[in-house]
């Protein structure tokens, strides 16, 4: 059923919507805290969601709210009531793991599209057909797939949608379904309160040696037996749009806007390039490295554990050269919030939403009030302006060199 290709970004609130929008992205996807898996990163409300659709409407980009928790049946009724209050500005589509979350959204939304979730764990032909005789018109497939896989199922269901995780960090659990959560730190992943256990450095104890912790390799800081690589799919892009994939998702609500920027714009190029018959370009490795990982693998793309664990370290590596985005330029200096630290004479580069990284020296910095100041700090709400050499667009990624 694919006639083009969707990148799907993530929007954790309104400004990294319009900075997955600025920087190529077709759709993107949301949610609130109460019905989505992201409780502590989602910043939107029904107003912020109203305001939400609004931009995307007037970008022309499609919008998908995301209600994909598993509700008791004591939080139906807190679902009604929300999606009540958003009958008159209905979003692109739904994405949804639960039947009877389904049957509430064919309720209130009888012609909005449905998504499935991949938290739904469609690995088989017979259950998108399933599904499609219940009135969804896109499943997002399970990441345990391989390409194999993936292209028989698209293949036996020629009018169905089909979505695929390409980008992001994935955990040791079915397509997301863990109870590790539930057991260690008594918050459910399944709900939206995942305290990311598999990230833990874990040590082996006998049993008769209660107190003494062993670790499971021979490196003295221990092992991180659970800890998975971030996906990237990048290159394996023109093999899933050939086949019949519509929509290329990105992983990261929480993620920052310097990542965010980052990792839509390799992937725009990618999608891009392979439309226009060009070959993969390799410099797009060198810019999502640019961003906080944990190191790549292609997961199960080829049929098995395709280097998947990282037993080195839990945390993403984070080079931390992200400086900012560019609010506004004018006569020869740009505004912008700084991310992390940086002094007067740094080079950079800046990498705007479209056309080419260029380079610059800061030749001064400014506070708001226009007082010259040699350097500036991230984790601040104040702004700085930033005089180099020439003007730069909105949206505008600057980074250390």
């Amino acid at each position: 059923m694919n006639n083009s290709t969707e990148l799907l970004a993530p929007a954790g609130d309104l400004e990294k919507l319009r900075t997955a929008l600025a920087f190529g992205a077709d759709a993107v996807y949301l949610g609130t805290p109460d019905f989505s898996l992201r409780v502590g990163e989602n910043k939107f409300g029904v107003s912020e969601i109203r305001q939400a659709i609004k931009i995307c409407r007037t970008a022309k980009k499609k919008i998908y709210l995301t209600t994909n928790t598993f509700p008791r049946d004591s939080e139906f009724r807190k679902l009604e009531n929300f999606l009540a209050k958003l009958q008159a500005t209905p979003p692109d589509a739904f994405i949804f793991s639960d039947l009877g979350v389904l049957a509430t959204l064919q309720k209130f939304f009888p012609k909005v599209a449905k998504h499935l979730s991949v938290q739904a764990n469609s690995v088989n032909s017979r259950t998108v057909q399933m599904w499609q005789k219940l009135g969804v018109t896109r499943v997002i497939l399970a990441r345990e797939l391989s390409f194999a896989e993936t292209k028989k199922i698209v293949a036996a269901n020629p009018k169905m949608e089909f979505e695929v995780f390409v980008h992001g960090a994935i955990c040791m659990s079915y397509s997301g379904r863990c109870l590790l959560s539930n057991f260690l730190a008594g918050r459910d992943a399944n709900r939206g309160q995942c305290a990311q256990p598999c990230r833990w450095q874990y040590s082996l104890v006998e049993e008769k040696r209660p107190g003494e912790f062993f670790p499971i390799e021979e490196d003295a800081q221990g092992s991180y037996i659970l800890n998975s690589r971030d996906l990237a799919l990048i290159e394996k892009i023109p093999q899933l749009a050939k086949i019949g994939i519509c929509s290329f998702k990105i992983e990261g609500r929480n993620k920052s806007l310097g990542y965010l920027a980052t990792i839509t714009r390799a992937y725009r190029q990618a999608l891009d390039d392979f439309a226009a018959g060009r070959k993969f370009d390799s410099n797009l490795w060198y810019e999502i490295r640019t961003t906080g990982n944990r190191d790549f693998t292609l997961g199960f793309f080829d049929g098995t554990l395709h280097n998947l664990q990282n037993f080195e370290r839990s945390a993403a590596e984070n080079p931390q050269n992200f400086l900012g985005l560019v609010e506004k330029s004018l006569h020869g200096r740009i505004l912008l919030t700084p991310k992390n630290h940086f002094k007067k004479g740094a080079k950079i580069e800046a990498m705007p939403p479209g056309g080419a990284i260029q380079k610059f020296q800061i030749a001064k910095i400014f506070d708001e009030k226009l007082t010259e100041i040699s350097e500036a700090h991230g984790g601040q709400r104040s702004k700085v302006w930033l005089e180099i050499s020439a003007e730069l667009p909105k949206f505008t990624l600057l980074r250390k060199c």
